[in-house]
């Protein structure tokens, strides 16, 4: 339930969307996208509407805001969630516009707008940060717009030529839909191209730029498409340049504040031993959600997982779960051999989505209860995390990885699969149970390389204490407390002469004055640390799995040359890979910098 829409006699009925324009700053490893959509109110009553949309794969929201037909903005900002709903009901019980932007789970976001007036239109600007994924070539990524920014749902509304036009996207000379994406990459585009739609693409920076003649032509692209038809599927462009696996490090600096935001990325191409007598639980969801292509995807992916797997002594088992959970091999997992290979892939061309709903908690418990515990166990996890026991799924898999022990130590790993994937489900699992995620939509029909890389993970061992050298000197993370002795506020000089009652009938002697405990000693925090990195504690590092770290530097004058990651393998290998910085040249909005806060 995507878009605006209000309820109206028990039913949800969406307003009609009057125009999209999606402008998009694709910087190599991540982008920074407005969207701005308009809507009108087709009803003849006021109505108190929502806005409800899902946040991409690995985004966050950065910026909000809602604009009236009489050009007033209402701008989102953050506020502690109590104090946001009582400033919201107070605007709409005074009949004014208001929007109310909540977080109901970590890819889904909801926005009360409030009181919204017949023949009234409502234009709505979202803008946000986005990794991208990586694509099936070598040096390759893939950007997508969710198919939901230009969808209209529900009934066909009333004839839009009522609405009087306020806005340029929405005039009668401009299309319904317009994508715009501009490109640069540190090094020459090979290829670029829109395997869902077709686009135009110009080679080259945009001409207004300042300083486009500075600008490497063969760096920079601009694709665009407009459409009079609303979007049936998720629009994907495809970028291919020379050197997007290899270690870099871009530096953006912030056009407001004197900081810069580093984005470390590389997809690590190393060979370690498999780890030894390994054991393989494959998790599939079969739910009712994996119905169509979902459950097709999952088959192709679970063949080319069968057909990977180490042969030398490793032990393997296929779990389905919806509602229920069950095994193929109730007795426990079997040997990798061709006889157990031919049977699996019986079991597999023969699966359905039939299983009712997604009980994802109990099924890893399962597979947690039944694991061999002579040997290290690796849970690959295919599913589209349609639950929103979210914070219990990721307690279940941080307490079993924990509680394994080490010389059978366990992990989990997740194929994400859909276009509405749960990101906060997969991503969540893969990061507490030391594994991998690889994400696949619906509209994927090859995605080998993603299952390998998976696979290559949960193979792998753990390499270990990763840090990244940011060419700043550490700051000790501490605090002061300041006790009573200390004098933290000057006294006045002279104090205002005072009297006392010394007969006050409003006091009684009897009564103990309960004060309660003394208060604690304040805190005072330090300044804001030279360099905030994010994540904080890099968990893994696995061959073909691209790694992104980022991290904020106070100073926009004092970007590192060089940054260094460091890490040790379980032999006692040590690494050092030192990473030039190359700071970007195209003026955007801070994209490194969402993403890095």
């Amino acid at each position: 339930m995507y878009g605006l829409y209000y309820t109206h006699r028990n039913q949800v009925l969406y307003l009609p969307l009057l125009g999209v324009r999606a402008e998009a700053s694709i910087k190599e490893l991540a982008a920074q996208v407005k969207l701005t959509q308009v809507y009108g109110n087709d009803r003849l009553f006021p109505i108190d509407a929502s806005y409800s949309f899902p946040i991409p794969p690995r985004a966050s929201v950065c910026g909000f805001v809602m604009i009236k037909q009489d050009g007033t903005r209402v701008v989102g900002s953050v506020l502690e969630k109590q104090e946001a709903r009582k400033i919201y009901n107070t605007a709409v019980a005074k009949g004014q516009l208001a929007s109310l932007m909540e977080q109901q789970t970590p890819d889904i976001f909801q926005v009360s707008v409030g009181n919204i007036p017949p023949d009234e239109q409502v234009q709505i600007e979202l803008v946000y940060a986005t990794e991208l994924a990586e694509d099936e070539e070598n040096d390759s990524i893939r950007f997508h717009l969710p198919f939901h920014i230009g969808a209209r749902y529900g009934s066909a509304p009333a004839p839009l030529t009522r609405f009087t036009s306020t806005s340029a996207i929405t005039s009668k000379s401009t299309p319904f839909l317009i994508i715009n994406a501009s490109v640069e990459a540190v090094a020459p585009i090979a290829k670029i191209s829109s395997p869902s739609h077709t686009t135009t693409t110009e080679l080259g920076s945009d001409p207004a730029l300042p300083n486009f003649k500075e600008l490497p032509f063969s760096h920079y692209a601009r694709v665009s498409l407009s459409s009079n038809s609303p979007l049936t599927k998720d629009f994907v462009l495809t970028v291919k340049s020379a050197g997007l696996d290899a270690p870099r490090c871009v530096a953006e600096l912030h056009p407001t504040h004197n900081t810069a935001a580093l984005a470390l990325t590389l997809v690590p191409r190393f060979t370690l031993p498999d780890l030894a007598r390994q054991e393989f639980i494959l998790l599939v969801d079969r739910s009712g959600s994996m119905t169509n292509k979902r459950i097709s995807a999952a088959r192709k992916a679970l063949v080319v997982l069968l057909r990977a797997l180490p042969h030398q002594d490793s032990l393997f088992q296929i779990v389905s779960f919806g509602s229920t959970v069950s095994e193929l091999w109730p007795a426990g997992s079997r040997a990798y051999n061709q006889a157990t290979l031919e049977e699996a892939t019986r079991h597999v061309d023969g699966m359905d989505a039939n299983y009712g709903g997604t009980e994802i908690r109990q099924a890893l418990a399962r597979c947690f209860r039944i694991r061999a515990r002579d040997r290290p166990t690796s849970v690959l996890v295919l599913t589209d995390g349609e639950a929103y026991d979210v914070d219990g799924v990721l307690a279940e898999v941080s307490g079993a990885v924990k509680a394994a022990q080490e010389r059978a130590p366990l992990r989990v790993s997740v194929l994400g699969i859909g276009n509405s994937v749960s990101t906060a489900m997969c991503e969540g699992i893969a990061r507490v149970g030391h594994g991998a995620c690889m994400l696949v939509t619906e509209e994927e029909t090859t995605f080998t390389g993603k299952v390998a890389r998976l696979l290559q993970a949960a193979r792998t061992p753990l390499i270990s204490n990763i840090t990244v050298d940011w060419g700043r000197p550490e700051l000790e993370d501490e605090f002061e407390l300041v006790g009573k002795s200390e004098k933290v506020v000057e006294q006045k000089s002279e104090e205002k002469q005072k009297s006392l009652n010394i007969f006050d009938e409003a006091v009684d002697p009897t009564h103990l004055d309960k004060t309660g405990p003394p208060p604690p000693p304040r805190v005072i925090l330090p300044p804001p640390s030279d360099v905030q990195q994010s994540p904080f504690k890099i968990r893994n590092l696995f061959p073909g799995t691209r790694v992104n770290i980022y991290a904020i530097l106070q100073g926009r004058s004092s970007i590192p040359q060089t940054v260094t990651l460091h890490g040790s393998t379980p032999d006692g290998a040590s690494i050092s890979l030192p990473v030039p910085v190359t700071v970007s040249r195209l003026p955007s909005t801070p994209a490194l910098h969402a993403l890095a806060a």
